[in-house]
């Protein structure tokens, strides 16, 4: 945050929504920066602040909170993340301090699909939602793991598959190339041949890893196709659902639950295990 402690006395706390991005620092294969979700988590929440403050919806932005659990990246090189545990627990000690200083709303940003992250986060909402007066959400989940029109779309003219791009992706690079496009190893990127995995059927057969699911390089998905068009509407369909997500629970509604496929993956998912 770049405001004072004065300034931010100031603010309308109960009707102000604290949008805090939340990052894995992990390989995301030869072509993109270990810190890839960290800078499109953050990007994703200044898109959806500004449609927000556009509607007079009061908005801060936290800073990234880094080292997310990426269990899904084992076994490379380059991914370094707490405990499930500890990350919940920090996460939830966040949301407290905000609610001592008299916050009432908080989202979180969140694009992992690792299942101990996603548990994680998960558990510190829960938490964050027994204080008094405060509400937490946790949306782009939901939204990760639904269809979207535009976005699928976009992904079968060119001829993919959305639910084979996974990690270090079409998506995932399209969107680096839209928003820091120094930062992409692009002539790497170019080479890159498609690495593709059928997700619901590998999780079904056990396998949790991208390693497990025939990732040699660290991505599943086709890097190659990358467009910074494709990464900006990646962006602004992820900042649009955000934005939707923050005005809907800012009207007093409950958020809607993920796939019943992934509730009850999540509940095999033990925190001091992992």
């Amino acid at each position: 945050m770049d405001l004072t402690a004065a300034e931010l006395s100031q603010i309308d706390k109960e009707n102000t929504f604290v949008i805090v991005p939340l990052g894995s620092i992990e390989q995301h294969g030869p072509h993109l920066p270990l810190g890839t979700k960290c800078f499109i988590a953050e990007t994703i929440a200044f898109e959806a602040a500004s449609r927000l403050k556009n509607e007079e919806y009061g908005c801060l932005i936290a800073p990234t909170v880094p080292f997310m659990p990426c269990h899904t990246s084992a076994g490379f090189m380059g991914s370094y993340g707490m405990g499930a545990r500890t990350y919940s627990d920090a996460l939830y000690d966040i949301g407290s301090s905000l609610s001592r200083d008299g916050f009432r709303n908080l989202a979180f940003v969140n694009l992992s699909i690792s299942p101990e992250a996603l548990k994680a986060v998960a558990v510190a909402v829960e938490d964050l939602n027994t204080l008094r007066e405060f509400r937490a959400i946790d949306p782009i989940p939901l939204w990760t793991f639904s269809h979207n029109e535009r976005l699928d779309a976009a992904l079968r003219n060119i001829g993919l598959e959305p639910a084979s791009e996974l990690h270090a992706d079409v998506k995932e690079t399209s969107a680096l190339m839209h928003i820091a496009p120094e930062l992409l190893r692009d002539k790497i990127a170019r080479q890159l041949s498609a690495c593709c995995a059928n997700p619901a059927w590998e999780v079904l057969k056990g396998n949790f890893s991208f390693q497990e699911m025939g990732s040699r390089d660290g991505y599943l998905g086709s890097p190659a196709l990358a467009t910074p068009e494709l990464g900006k509407l990646f962006i602004d369909e992820a900042a649009f659902a955000l934005a939707e997500s923050i005005k809907f629970a800012a009207d007093g509604n409950p958020m809607p639950e993920l796939p019943i496929q992934i509730r009850m993956l999540l509940k095999m998912v033990d925190l001091d295990e992992m």
